[in-house]
């Protein structure tokens, strides 16, 4: 078993800073629409459409208020990149103890992400958020098992885990997306700012999962140890700020 070399403690400190920096970007926002009496919210209104026999045909949308979930993100992401600064920074973070830490903030990355590009379409049923939370949060932990499966020259084994990572986490957007299509049927489809909101999350999560990928071949730019190290950094780093990004770009530009 070889598992992808532990990341500097500079990069990870460069991490922490920039999540850092924007966690108080978010903050100051927050205050200065509270000071003007409002709150920062993310409203999708839209016309409930009604079955033929008059009963409640399909939810087309919701108000997303900044809630925790949006606001979870980039506090989980410094706080995790912050431990990993230390312990490197003292020479106590080893191969395996970088590669759980990681999965575990990419995990909770997917899992509320999903959540709150769900919320966004309008999907407000606790069964399906929960449901879709599972799935994308469940789909990170395997690229834990990714790392720890044995490496051969020339074999691939240790990419079956990281094919299911992929195939479970999909499966979230597939509902999104069904979601999306159903509501253009219906006559109610999303507006122009949560369908250009979740097109770029989706990017941001598909940038991800590709330097996941070039990483557990390896390839690219993460060829070598170092740069698949800041690879890994980098993306992870994205992945927690762009989707709240997006969220609190939109609150304030309108729906």
């Amino acid at each position: 078993m070889t598992l992808p070399p532990p990341p500097a403690a500079r990069p990870l400190a460069m991490s922490a800073l920039v999540l850092a920096a924007q966690l108080l970007g978010f903050v100051g926002i927050i205050a200065l629409v509270a000071a003007d009496g409002g709150l920062l919210s993310v409203v999708v209104a839209f016309e409930r459409p009604l079955a033929a026999d008059g009963s409640f045909g399909f939810v087309a949308g919701a108000g997303v208020p900044f809630s925790p979930e949006v606001a979870m993100l980039v506090p989980l992401g410094v706080a995790v990149t912050a431990l990993a600064a230390l312990r490197a920074r003292r020479g106590a973070l080893t191969a395996s103890a970088a590669s759980t830490l990681h999965w575990v903030s990419v995990s909770q990355s997917l899992g509320i992400t999903i959540v709150i590009v769900a919320a966004l379409n309008g999907v407000d049923e606790a069964a399906t958020v929960v449901a879709l939370y599972a799935l994308a949060a469940g789909s990170g932990m395997l690229g834990w098992l990714s790392d720890r499966t044995p490496r051969h020259d020339g074999s691939r084994r240790h990419l079956w885990p990281y094919a299911f990572l992929t195939v479970l986490a999909i499966v979230p957007w597939g509902v999104v997306a069904l979601v999306q299509v159903t509501g253009l049927i219906a006559g109610v489809p999303a507006t122009a700012g949560v369908r250009t909101a979740t097109l770029v999350i989706l990017a941001a999560t598909a940038a991800w999962a590709a330097a996941e990928w070039a990483i557990a071949r390896p390839a690219g730019a993460a060829r070598d140890a170092r740069g698949a190290a800041r690879l890994r950094i980098a993306s992870s780093t994205a992945l927690a700020s762009i989707p709240s990004g997006a969220v609190v770009v939109l609150g304030l530009l309108g729906g």
